[in-house]
């Protein structure tokens, strides 16, 4: 069970990962004022989001896909609680 705890936990920090790069490429689409401020603000990440669903709606969920499914890993894998 610890295997799979650890191969789920490392499937969803990569996924996490490519989402987050997409989303990046997407705000880098739209100027590097963009991607600069999504880059190092969350915040203005999140109105990016908010101001173009359309463009950005798969990124974000493959990176929530991600973080839940390397969350399910962490702790079958006896990394932690997470409380």
């Amino acid at each position: 069970m610890t295997l799979l705890g650890y191969i789920l936990f490392g499937l969803g920090c990569l996924a996490g990962l490519v989402g987050d790069v997409q989303f990046l490429v997407v705000a880098y689409r739209h100027g590097l004022t963009w991607f600069f401020t999504c880059l190092f603000l969350p915040f203005v990440g999140l109105l990016f989001f908010l101001l173009h669903v359309r463009e950005t709606w798969r990124p974000v969920l493959l990176s929530t896909v991600g973080f839940v499914v390397a969350s399910t890993g962490y702790v079958i894998g006896g990394f932690g609680f997470l409380w």
